[in-house]
C-alpha cells in the first residue's frame, strides 16, 4: 500500500472534476484524480454527446420522410442500420473522451487513479483508499476531497420491473435494432428526448406520464409537445401511474400495468425504457466514517459554497442533488476551488439558470417559471405568444 499526498484529491472524472482539477492545477496545488468506470462522466460518455448525436441522426430521417410538405421536394428515409449508427455514435464518443479528457489530464499532468475510492481514517483527518481492479492500493491524504461522482438513472421499485429487459437512457444508446414499438415511462427531459428520437428511427412510441409533459415548465410547454407528438404520432398517455410490469412468455412483448385516473389499463410492447429521474451515485464511499451527510436520494449534501458537513470535503455536479447540467457541474468544480483554497466564499445560485430540452422544438428556459416567481412574491405581469404566431417556426419540420 502506498501513500500519495495531495492538496486535492477528486473522486470522479466528469465534468465537475475536471474543472475543479483544472482550475486547481492552475493554481499550483497537485491533484489526483480517481476513476473506477470509464473516464469522462455522463455529458460525453451516455448523455449529452451519444444522445444528442442519435437525436441529429434521428431528426435527419424525419425531414426526409416529411419533406414532401416542400413542394418540389421529394425524399424517402430509407430502415435505419442502427449497428451502424451506434459505431459512429461509440466512434465519437470515443474521439471527444481523447481530445476532452485524456488529452487534457495529461496536458495539466494530474494523475488519473483507476480503482474504487472509499474514505476512512477520522472525521478530522480523512483518507482515501483506493482499490484497484487487481487489489493493489493506495492510500491519498489531501487537504481537501472533492466528491464529484455524478448520477445515474434510477429505477423505481415497480412490481415485476427487475424481471424484465427494460432500458434506460444509458442502454437504449447501445441499441442494435430499432424496437418496433417501445413504452417510455415518464415524461420529464430525458423521456421527452428519448420517446421522439426512437419514433423518428420508426418506433411506435407510447409514453405513460405520472403528470404532464415536461412538468418543471410552464403548462404552455406541455401543450405544445403534446400536439407535437401528436402529430409524429407518439401517443401520451397520463396522468398514469405503472404498477406492474412483466413479460409476455407468448409474445415476448413487455406488458405494463398503469392506473390511467383510477383505471387499471395494459400496455404493450416490444420494449420498456425506464425515464424517471436519476439518482445520484454515493454508494461505497464510506461518507459516514468522515461524517459527510447525505439526503434521502443519496446525494452529498452541500451548503450553497459547495462544502458537505465535513468541512475537508467538498461536493459538486449532479452528486449534489442540484441542477443536472455540465455547465452547472463545471461552474460547481472552480467555485469549490476558489473556496477551499482561496477562501472566496463564492456560493451557487439558480434564479437565472439558462436550460434546454433537445426535443423539436426544443424546450428553452431561462430562471423561475411563472408559478415559482409567484410563489416567491414576485409581482409578474407575464405574457404567453404562442409557437403559430412566430413565422419561421412554419419551416420547420
Amino acid at each position: 500500500m502506498s501513500q500519495y499526498p495531495v492538496e486535492l484529491a477528486v473522486i470522479g472524472s466528469g465534468g465537475a472534476a475536471f474543472a475543479a482539477a483544472i482550475h486547481a492545477t492552475t493554481l499550483g496545488k497537485r491533484v489526483a484524480m480517481i476513476e473506477r468506470g470509464t473516464l469522462g462522466g455522463t455529458c460525453v460518455n451516455t448523455g449529452c454527446i451519444p444522445s444528442k448525436a442519435l437525436i441529429a441522426a434521428a431528426e435527419a430521417r424525419h425531414v426526409a420522410a416529411d419533406a414532401a410538405r416542400f413542394p418540389g421536394i421529394s425524399a424517402t428515409p430509407a430502415p435505419v442500420d442502427m449497428p451502424a449508427l451506434i459505431r459512429a455514435n461509440q466512434t465519437l464518443v470515443e474521439s471527444l473522451r481523447n481530445a476532452k479528457y485524456l488529452d487534457v489530464a495529461r496536458a495539466y499532468a494530474w494523475p488519473i487513479l483507476p480503482g474504487d475510492a472509499t474514505f476512512a481514517g477520522t472525521p478530522d483527518a480523512p483518507i482515501l483508499q483506493v482499490t484497484a481492479t487487481d487489489g493493489t492500493r493506495q492510500t491519498i491524504q489531501a487537504e481537501h476531497y472533492l466528491i464529484a461522482t455524478g448520477a445515474q438513472a434510477w429505477v423505481p421499485p415497480i412490481e415485476g420491473l427487475e424481471s424484465v429487459d427494460y432500458l434506460t437512457s444509458t442502454t437504449a444508446m447501445e441499441l442494435t435494432e430499432v424496437p418496433e414499438s417501445m413504452l417510455v415511462l415518464g415524461g420529464g427531459y430525458v423521456a421527452l428526448e428519448q420517446a421522439q428520437l426512437f419514433a423518428r428511427l420508426g418506433s411506435k412510441v407510447t409514453m405513460l406520464v405520472r403528470s404532464r409533459l415536461a412538468s418543471k415548465e410552464e403548462p404552455e410547454v406541455s401543450q405544445v409537445l403534446q400536439e407535437v407528438f401528436a402529430d409524429e404520432g407518439i401517443r401520451v398517455v397520463g396522468p398514469a401511474e405503472v404498477t406492474h410490469v412483466e413479460t409476455d412468455e407468448t409474445t415476448g412483448k413487455v406488458v405494463a400495468t398503469a392506473s390511467v385516473s383510477g383505471i387499471a389499463t395494459e400496455f404493450r410492447a416490444d420494449r420498456v425504457l425506464v425515464a424517471l429521474g436519476r439518482r445520484p451515485v454515493t454508494g461505497g464511499l464510506n461518507l459516514e466514517t468522515v461524517e459527510v451527510k447525505t439526503g434521502c436520494y443519496g446525494e452529498v449534501v452541500v451548503t450553497d459554497q459547495l462544502v458537505s458537513s465535513n468541512p475537508r470535503i467538498w461536493g459538486a455536479g449532479d452528486v449534489t442533488g442540484h441542477p443536472e447540467f455540465v455547465y452547472v457541474a463545471a461552474h460547481h468544480g472552480t467555485l469549490m476551488v476558489d473556496n477551499a483554497f482561496a477562501g472566496a466564499h463564492r456560493s451557487v445560485g439558480y434564479t437565472h439558470l439558462p436550460r434546454v430540452t433537445f426535443t423539436s422544438p426544443a424546450v428553452g428556459a431561462v430562471g423561475m417559471t411563472e408559478k415559482q416567481v409567484l410563489a416567491a412574491g414576485i409581482r409578474c405581469d407575464c405574457r404567453v405568444l404562442p409557437l403559430s404566431y412566430v413565422g419561421s417556426s412554419q419551416t420547420r419540420v
